[in-house]
């Protein structure tokens, strides 16, 4: 594993801009657990199935964020995306594909209440916004049943995660900007 990160750091020292450098460092540095979020994901399926049984009571929206921390200049090729997902009550949660290792290719996993995206949209909330959060402009609203949906077939598929998969398109791969290309539907 420390292989894997020493030469994702190689790579961006060398074919990337000085934020990505500041990113590989940090994930260096970062307590990255993907078993957490592994098992997360049996819980992400048991709130999706609850949605399903009253979709009208939810609504679902989407958003973009500084990837990795506060101090990392967003950039194309270090951003995330995610969703918020919230009741009638007022009670949110988000949601988002997120690697379960440090590397470039690894296995993927949905999660819900990530503590950068629970931060960052926090922050977004109360208008202090350190992460850049910025809504996904969409022309109508998110249809809340066939979303849901969508990200139950792909927590179900063999759908993987790729770093730079916004940028280089690859089969069966995705990573948190596509998942939310892909899962995404309006009315």
């Amino acid at each position: 594993m420390r292989f894997h990160t020493i030469v994702f750091v190689f790579i961006f020292v060398f074919g990337v801009s000085c934020s990505a450098l500041q990113a590989g460092m940090y994930l260096l540095t970062l307590d990255y657990d993907g078993e957490e979020i592994l098992k997360n994901e049996n819980m992400v399926q048991e709130y999706l199935k609850k949605i399903l049984t009253t979709p009208e009571k939810y609504t679902i929206s989407a958003y973009t964020r500084r990837a990795l921390a506060v101090h990392i200049q967003r950039t194309p090729l270090v951003f995330h995306s995610f969703y918020v997902i919230t009741s009638d009550e007022g009670q949110f949660f988000t949601l988002s594909f997120s690697a379960t290792k440090k590397t470039f290719n690894s296995e993927g996993a949905w999660a819900i209440n990530t503590i950068t995206d629970i931060t960052s949209y926090t922050s977004f909330i109360y208008g202090i916004n350190e992460w850049e959060v910025q809504k996904i402009p969409i022309h109508n609203e998110i249809h809340t049943e066939k979303t849901v949906r969508n990200i139950l077939k792909k927590i179900n598929s063999s759908i993987t995660y790729y770093y730079k998969d916004h940028i280089h398109d690859k089969m069966n791969k995705e990573n948190c900007n596509t998942s939310i290309q892909n899962t995404l539907i309006a009315y």
